[in-house]
Order: C-alpha cells, then sequence, then structure tokens
C-alpha cells in the first residue's frame, strides 16, 4: 500500500533545505547537500521579487565590473549547475571544488530565501548557524 503526500512547492523547498543541511553536518557529504540546497534555493526564490541570487548576482557585477550572466554562470551556479549537468563532458574529466564552502552558500542562499518569503527559519537552522560560527568564522567575519 502507498501513502498520498499533500504537499506545497514551499512545503518540498523547506524539505529539501532541512536534509541538505543534516547531509551537510551529519555526514559531510557536500555534493547532496548543494543540490538540494540549490533546489530549495530555486524554488522559493522564485516566487521573490528579489531572491538572494538576483540581488548577489546584480552586487558582484556591479562590484567588479563583468557581465551578471558571467557572475551567473561561471561563480554564482558553477558548482550546481556542473553537479546537475552532463554539457558534454566525458567522465575523466574532473575539476577542483571547494565542496564545503560551496554547500554552505548555497544553504545560506535558501534560507535567505525562505526568511525574505514568509520569515520562517528551516527547522534544522540554529543548528547549522551554530555550526558555521563555531567553525567558519571566516565567513561570519563583517555580517552583523
Amino acid at each position: 500500500m502507498t501513502t498520498e503526500y499533500h504537499l506545497s512547492k514551499i512545503d518540498a523547498a523547506v524539505d529539501q533545505l532541512d536534509w541538505s543541511i543534516r547531509l551537510f553536518l551529519d555526514h559531510q557529504a557536500y555534493v547532496p547537500a548543494i543540490t538540494l540546497a540549490g533546489a530549495a534555493e530555486e524554488i522559493i526564490g522564485g516566487i521573490l521579487s528579489q531572491s538572494s541570487f538576483s540581488l548577489l548576482k546584480v552586487k558582484l557585477s556591479a562590484k567588479y565590473g563583468l557581465e551578471e550572466k558571467i557572475v551567473s554562470q561561471l561563480h554564482l551556479n558553477k558548482v550546481k549547475n556542473w553537479l546537475k549537468h552532463w554539457t558534454g563532458l566525458r567522465d575523466e574529466e574532473k575539476v577542483a571544488l571547494e565542496l564545503e564552502t560551496e554547500a554552505i552558500q548555497y544553504i545560506v542562499r535558501a534560507v535567505v530565501n525562505l526568511v525574505a518569503h514568509d520569515q520562517s527559519f528551516p527547522s534544522e537552522g540554529p543548528r547549522f548557524f551554530e555550526w558555521l560560527s563555531n567553525n567558519r568564522g571566516d565567513l561570519m567575519e563583517g555580517i552583523a
């Protein structure tokens, strides 16, 4: 017997975000954490007038004098897109990635979108930000 669930896109995104945080913290499974957080970020960001991604894209484009598409594709979404799409690469082609740092930025972008959407916080959010403060204080400099 199967069970039918009724959920909204936001419910699904929050579930993906919570699981991305669990995988990040409990298993150091950065690849699925990135793809799940990236999916949550896109879903929630799609209903916002200004998502974390769009704000970062504009700010970084202006700051570094780069086209928004360059900032988007070669910086902000490079890792997520590489993980999700084949794009004609051969399997033996490899890239060097800072997976922990990348996972952090996708999780943070998704959380920012969720807070902007309805001022809520994912259930795993406090644990993530405590870990971030204790373990990656370098990323917290200049905040608050």
